[in-house]
């Protein structure tokens, strides 16, 4: 799945211009490419990984003209990136590949458009039909919760509570499946390692494809994996 296509528009193209960020050993140049309305020109974002089990790896960066080329390590992309920019609501949260281009939304960040990342049209999939579903229900779930505790109803909090932890159960079963049938998809990867504890006996990581294999969140699960079975 892809985003929908803002209104065609003749925005400058933008690019970012790295200012700090740590260059990891045996590490590749990544070009991304975001465009947007003259008035972004200068202002500061920030680009920062979300993984569970790693620290973030953060790039300061200044939007300008011009092009530049980001020192990330060669087993840590694709990855999920998320991307904030001053003086605009919303964040970003997308797949960065070499060559990714974003056009920024600028009344709300989340809604800019990637593409030309292999990774993202899976990750958009997943938001859209498993994690906002349960998002929404989870929300109406502790809105219900809220109530019945004001209201000292034992009864009614029980059955929000009971709610909250089924519909927690089958989202995980949605994301196993999500695995399942995307053995190849970096999405797939990153789904199995932020939700290690939950899939650790499931033997999802032995259906991924071998194509993952240099990355370093495959090469942190095998490294699980092995501690499970000596266990």
């Amino acid at each position: 799945m892809t985003g929908i296509p803002l209104k065609m528009k003749k925005y400058p193209v933008l690019f970012l211009i790295v200012l700090l960020t740590a260059v990891p050993a045996f590490s590749q140049k990544i070009k991304i490419q975001i465009s947007g309305p003259g008035e972004i020109k200068g202002r500061k974002a920030v680009l920062l990984t979300r993984e569970k089990g790693f620290a973030a790896m953060v790039h300061s960066v200044k939007l300008t003209t011009g092009t530049v080329e980001l020192e990330i390590g060669a087993d840590q992309v694709p990855d999920l990136y998320q991307l904030h920019v001053s003086q605009t609501h919303g964040s970003l949260f997308f797949f960065l590949e070499p060559d990714t281009k974003i056009q920024l939304d600028t009344t709300d960040l989340s809604k800019s458009v990637v593409t030309h990342s292999k990774s993202n049209p899976a990750w958009e999939a997943y938001q859209n039909e498993i994690q906002r579903p349960y998002d929404n229900l989870y929300n109406a779930f502790t809105a219900g919760e809220t109530r019945a505790r004001k209201q000292n109803q034992t009864d009614s909090l029980a059955y929000w509570l009971d709610r909250k932890i089924t519909e927690h159960r089958n989202l995980l079963k949605k994301t196993g499946d999500f695995i399942l049938n995307n053995p190849a998809s970096y999405v797939s990867l990153y789904l199995l390692k932020n939700n290690w504890y939950a899939f650790k006996d499931k033997g999802l990581f032995e259906k991924l494809d071998v194509s993952l294999a240099s990355h370093r969140s495959y090469k942190f699960l095998k490294e699980r994996g092995r501690g499970v079975a000596r266990n």
